[in-house]
C-alpha cells in the first residue's frame, strides 16, 4: 500500500474488512459466497496486504519446520486447500515445495491462482464429504489456511482429507481462532470429530495452538497439525 496515500489506504482497509466479512455471513450460504470470491478475486491480495495478514508466511514456517531437509521439501507432494489466489503457494515456493497441487471452489480465485506458475494440477472442487477426483494416499502434506468457517469448509470434509494423505503425512490447518465458537457447523462438533478420529487411529493431534503474534484478519489464529495415520 506504499503507493497509496492516507485517506486511500483507509479506505482500502475498510472495504477489505467489509468484503471478508461477507463470505463469511451464515445467511449468504456457500453458493453466494462462492460467487462473491468469484466477483472479488482480482482484489483479493489487496485485500489481503491491506489488512496485513501473514497466515501464509507462518504456514510455510510451520511446513519447514515439519520438512527440515531442503531436499525433502523439493520432492514434497501438497496441495493447499482453498488455496484462493494462491498465497500460500508463493510462500511454499520460497521455502522450496516443488510439486503444489491447488484446491478451490472458485473459479475467479483459482484462475489468479493459475496465472502465478507455481501449482501443477488444479482441482475446482469444494471439499466436503464428497470424495473427490483424487486417489487416497496422494498427497505428503495438506496446507488449509483461512478456508474454516461459515460457508467454508464443514466438518465432515475431516474424513476426505484423511483419505488424500498418505500414511505419516500432515494436515496442517490455521483459522479464526473465534469460528469453534461462532460456526454453526464447528460448535461442539469440530473438536470432537477431530478426537474421535484419534481415538479411531485416523491421525494424532501434533500441535493445537493460538497465536496472536501474527496478522490474521485482525484477530486470533488457531493452528492444528495432525499427523495422518
Amino acid at each position: 500500500m506504499n503507493h497509496l496515500d492516507k485517506k486511500e489506504a483507509q479506505g482500502l482497509v475498510a472495504e477489505a474488512e467489509e468484503v471478508l466479512a461477507r463470505y463469511v455471513q451464515p445467511e449468504l450460504g456457500i453458493e453466494l459466497s462462492q460467487k462473491d470470491y468469484d466477483k472479488t478475486a482480482a482484489k483479493y491480495d489487496q485485500y489481503l496486504g491491506a489488512l496485513g495478514v501473514t497466515a501464509q508466511r507462518k504456514m510455510a514456517s510451520i511446513v519447514k519446520g515439519l520438512y527440515p531437509d531442503p531436499k525433502q521439501r523439493e520432492t514434497l507432494r501438497v496441495i493447499d486447500v482453498g488455496a484462493g489466489t494462491g498465497l500460500v503457494g508463493v510462500e511454499l515456493q520460497k521455502i522450496g515445495c516443488r510439486h503444489i497441487d491447488a484446491l478451490e471452489p472458485s473459479r475467479g480465485m483459482l484462475d489468479v491462482a493459475k496465472q502465478r506458475g507455481i501449482y501443477t494440477n488444479f482441482f475446482c472442487n469444494f471439499m466436503d464429504d464428497k470424495q473427490l477426483p483424487i486417489d487416497e494416499n496422494t498427497y505428503d502434506c495438506m496446507t488449509i489456511v483461512g478456508a474454516m468457517g461459515d460457508n467454508h469448509i464443514p466438518c465432515c470434509a475431516l474424513h476426505e482429507m484423511i483419505r488424500i494423505i498418505k500414511p505419516g503425512g500432515y494436515i496442517i490447518n490455521i483459522s479464526r481462532a473465534a469460528n469453534i465458537k461462532i460456526c454453526s457447523d464447528y460448535i461442539e462438533r469440530l473438536e470432537p470429530l477431530m478426537e474421535q478420529l484419534e481415538q479411531e487411529g485416523k491421525w494424532r493431534t501434533i500441535n493445537k495452538d493460538v497465536r496472536s503474534d501474527m496478522d490474521f484478519f485482525g484477530t486470533e489464529a488457531l493452528i492444528f497439525v495432525h499427523e495422518v495415520l
